[in-house]
Order: C-alpha cells, then sequence, then structure tokens
C-alpha cells in the first residue's frame, strides 16, 4: 500500500510538472512580446499544476496499480498470500478505499482548486496584456458587469472595431432586451453601434437604428480568453450557471451540457483505472502468458507486457471518450447520455476482470 501511494503521488507530481511546462513553452510566443518576469513562468507553472493534476490522475493511478501489482506477481507476493490461506479480494480493500479518497480528492481539485488558479491565471495574464493590441476573430459569448450576455463574432482591438454583435439584457433571469449590430467600434468606454436592431420583450417592440451608444462595462484580453475560456477549467456550478443564463434568453449549448455530464463521469474514471490496474496484472499468468512465450519475454519481465497493455487501454479509453464527447457536442445522442458510455463501457469490463481473479 505504502509503496503504491509513493509511486502515485511521484508520478502525479512529475508528469502534471513536465505538462506544466510544455504548455508554458507552448505559450511563450504569446506571452514574450509583454517581457514576462521570471516570477511570471513560475506563478503560471505552479497556477497550472491542478489542471493536469485533475486530467492525469485516472491514469496515473492506472500505471501506479500495474507497476506495484506487476511487481508484487513478479516477487510472487500474491501467490504466497494464496498459499497462506488469504482470501485475495479481502486483501484488495484497502485499496479500494484509497481509490475511492482519490476519486473524492480529483472531484475536489476539479471543482475547487482548478477553477481558483484558472481565475488567478486569468488576472496574471490579462495584466500582462491589457495594453496589447491583437485581433480576435471568434464566435464568443461573454458576461458584462450588470449581467448583460454579450455574443461577439469578431474583434480587432488595433482598431477598436468589432461585427455582428449581440447583447441580452437580463433582469431577475429574464431576457428583455435583444440589440444586435452588425458593426460597432469602441471610443471611450462607449460602443458605438452600426445598423442597429432592438428588441424589446416588454413592450413588444422592434426598433431600427442607423447608429447608437452603449457602454462598455468589461475588458477584452486575447491571452486570458486563450487561458482560460476553455470549458473545461470550470467548475460544474460555473457550468451550470452559464448553461442557466444561455436558457433563460432561449439559446442551447450541447458543448456546455455535454461538459457538464462528462465532469460528473470523468471522476468515475479513477475507480475503473485502479480496477484494471489491479486486475490486469494478477490475472497475467493465465491471460497473457500466451502472448509473453511468442514474444519470447520471460516471466521476470512480464510486467512489462502488462504495463504496455495498460498504455494501449489509456490511449483507447481517450480515443473513445473523445468520440463520444463529439457525438454528445453535436446532438447524435443526448449530450447528458454520451459522456457516460464510455466509463460505463470500461467500468464493465474492469469488473468483469476483477471478478475473474482467482482467490
Amino acid at each position: 500500500m505504502v509503496d503504491f501511494i509513493k509511486t502515485f503521488i511521484i508520478l502525479i507530481s512529475s508528469l502534471s510538472l513536465l505538462l506544466s511546462v510544455v504548455g508554458l513553452v507552448e505559450k511563450i510566443d504569446d506571452f514574450s512580446p509583454f517581457k514576462p518576469t521570471g516570477n511570471f513562468f513560475v506563478k503560471y507553472i505552479f497556477y497550472t499544476l491542478p489542471r493536469y493534476i485533475f486530467y492525469l490522475m485516472p491514469f496515473v493511478t492506472l500505471f501506479s496499480a500495474l507497476f506495484i501489482f506487476s511487481m508484487g506477481v513478479r516477487n510472487r507476493e500474491f501467490l504466497i498470500l494464496s498459499v497462506a490461506g488469504a482470501r485475495l479480494r479481502e486483501t484488495l480493500k484497502p485499496f479500494m478505499w484509497v481509490g475511492i479518497i482519490i476519486t473524492i480528492l480529483g472531484f475536489l481539485v476539479g471543482e475547487l482548486i482548478q477553477p481558483y488558479y484558472a481565475k488567478k491565471i486569468n488576472n496574471m495574464v490579462s495584466q500582462l496584456t491589457e495594453k496589447a493590441e491583437f485581433s480576435l476573430k471568434n464566435n464568443i459569448y461573454l458576461k458584462g458587469k450588470d449581467q448583460t450576455i454579450i455574443n461577439i463574432g469578431s474583434f480587432d482591438q488595433a482598431k477598436n472595431f468589432g461585427k455582428n454583435i449581440r447583447l441580452y439584457q437580463l433582469k431577475d433571469y429574464t431576457l428583455i432586451k435583444t440589440i444586435e449590430s452588425k458593426e460597432f467600434e469602441v471610443k471611450d468606454n462607449l460602443w458605438i453601434f452600426k445598423d442597429v436592431t432592438i428588441y424589446d420583450f416588454i413592450s413588444g417592440k422592434i426598433e431600427r437604428l442607423p447608429s447608437m451608444s452603449y457602454p462598455v462595462n468589461f475588458k477584452i484580453s486575447l491571452a486570458a480568453y486563450k487561458d482560460l475560456k476553455k470549458i473545461e477549467d470550470f467548475s460544474l456550478g460555473e457550468l451550470i450557471k452559464r448553461r442557466k443564463e444561455l436558457k433563460n434568453v432561449g439559446l442551447s449549448n450541447p458543448k456546455i451540457d455535454t461538459d457538464i455530464s462528462g465532469k460528473l463521469s470523468y471522476n468515475l474514471v479513477t475507480l475503473i483505472m485502479l480496477f484494471l490496474g489491479i486486475s490486469l496484472p494478477l490475472g497475467a499468468y493465465e491471460k497473457f502468458s500466451p502472448i509473453i512465450s511468442k514474444m519470447k519475454i520471460s516471466s521476470g519481465s512480464s510486467y512489462v507486457i502488462t504495463i504496455g497493455i495498460g498504455l494501449i487501454i489509456t490511449i483507447l479509453y481517450w480515443l473513445v471518450y473523445s468520440l463520444f464527447m463529439f457525438v454528445g457536442y453535436s446532438k447524435i445522442l443526448p449530450p447528458f447520455i454520451a459522456p457516460w458510455i464510455t466509463p460505463l463501457m470500461f467500468g464493465l469490463i474492469s469488473l468483469k476482470l476483477f471478478y475473474s481473479i482467482k482467490e
């Protein structure tokens, strides 16, 4: 048990740090024009660690279990326990509890720690880039300080000019007015809209104007958007709140629906991978001995084959998971159902393998 925990801690910390450094290297070109300090880079690496810890937890659990249990099989430890009359599944119960604890920790990291540090990155990058000029050509949704939901088609900060903007004004979570403009520019903290259409849902009137002004109530920062407008960085509560805001203005977003369900289902993956990590080595003698003999690998090195199988499972899981997430995004299957299919499939396989272990 102690070896498993040590292996898990070493792998999760080293791999998360490695991915954080790689993530920073990928964004060096975005940050370098603003001449960031060394302290900025250190903070960026530290603040992105929770993101990678959350996503690595299931697969680090898999490889930790594969490594420790493969070594145990190689050293005949489980064979000695069986000969001594110990019930194998009873011996494995502490690992199940550790898996549950890791699952809970993963949930807390994803719901509390990751969103908190994601916001810190956002603030840090905004301060670095707030005076920068950039062109943003994305269909994005933002929320203003007055709770207005803003949909921007494209915006060029260098020229303070944009196209295709919609403002959804809310009061007590009820849509009261929509403002649409084909072109707009920013002048002295005002948006100057051109070719404007106003839909007033209280009076039931539609008004068209050649131009109008509207106060700017938020700041746009490209680097911050690139860093944190990733839906996976939001907590479940934030995603549900965003979904409710869009629903109140008559909009639906299958991506948000799919990711809410995906956030929930992903927390089960750690337990699934733990079952696989335990079952594969303990079934290696009978299930994988033909493979080992054909490849002319000694039984003492059979754990290498088992870890290789674990790597294949990891890749296969991500391929199947990505496929069904896309299916949910596209509404081919209901968004709240699609993310559960992959954990269900692998969960059934892992349970079947676990209960096929001979006592």
